[in-house]
């Protein structure tokens, strides 16, 4: 719908430029029209371009991706190609945060991202740059609790403020993303999440650099456990990724896989 809202306003401007249709976006009633000869532009070539330009991600309805997938929670893509997504939670610390940003920038990849409401509340101009560089978003709770400990309303209160303080950052919906902080679920808490409109995200292994794996040892790990369709764990407040990072996807790269987000590492081979 984001992407049909916005050819829809290309449109309407290009028409208020012509003075076909008035700025207020209303039929002009002065009895203009378009000189007989006049041709209107093929904007396809355009469009397609635009289209091109865009994080595959965004192209996505996650919302169907998540039903055709049952909801529930995934901990890796069923894709057969080298597909492989590295996950970043934005928990508390902003650490490497930018010098993560920077590597993928320069590296020119879209990864995602969960971030929590505190992290948004605190490192707001950090959360704004992950989203317009063109990186996925997912919710990773407002203050990253034990879960199992909460009750059903403050598992409401702690999933949709999170989503209220991304989206006005960011303008971008944290949906359909959750990822439990310390992967600490239920069956109960994740159709709890299911109904609130979130799929739930675990990941396929860890690099442990939130239990102090030096960049070597992070390397090694995401190396050692890729596999097509694996979802890779990482984490913005350890210095030590960010000093892993560039060799982890050279690493990768080298070995024929493809760095993309969560949303196209659940997507069938076919697309």
């Amino acid at each position: 719908m984001k992407v049909r809202g916005r050819i829809v306003c290309v449109l309407a401007a290009l028409l208020v430029a012509l003075g076909l249709v008035s700025a207020a976006g209303c039929v002009q009633t002065t009895g203009a029209s378009a000189p007989a000869h006049f041709v209107f532009p093929d904007l396809k070539p355009a469009l397609a371009t635009w289209r091109a330009s865009l994080p595959r991600w965004k192209l996505e309805d996650r919302t169907a991706l998540a039903a055709s997938l049952g909801w529930g929670q995934v901990s890796r893509g069923k894709t057969k190609s080298k597909r492989i997504a590295l996950t970043f939670d934005a928990g508390a610390d902003a650490g490497a945060t930018a010098e993560i940003l920077d590597t993928l920038k320069d590296a020119e990849l879209h990864c995602t991202f969960f971030i929590t409401g505190q992290f948004a509340t605190q490192y707001p101009d950090l959360v704004k740059r992950i989203a317009a560089e063109g990186h996925e978003l997912g919710n990773h709770s407002w203050s990253h609790p034990h879960f199992p400990e909460l009750t059903q309303a403050q598992v409401s209160s702690e999933v949709t403020r999170t989503e209220l303080s991304v989206k006005k950052l960011t303008g971008l919906d944290t949906k359909p993303y959750f990822r439990f902080p310390y992967g600490a679920g239920s069956t109960a808490l994740v159709k709890q999440l299911n109904s609130m409109g979130y799929i739930g995200v675990l990941w396929t292994f860890d690099t442990l650099d939130s239990e102090g794996a030096k960049a070597g040892e992070i390397r090694n790990r995401a190396a050692k456990y890729a596999v097509p369709g694996a979802i890779c764990l990482m984490h913005c407040g350890s210095t030590e990724e960010g000093t892993a990072l560039p060799g982890v996807i050279s690493d990768l790269q080298n070995s024929g896989y493809k760095i993309v987000t969560l949303t196209e590492v659940l997507l069938p081979d076919a697309k």
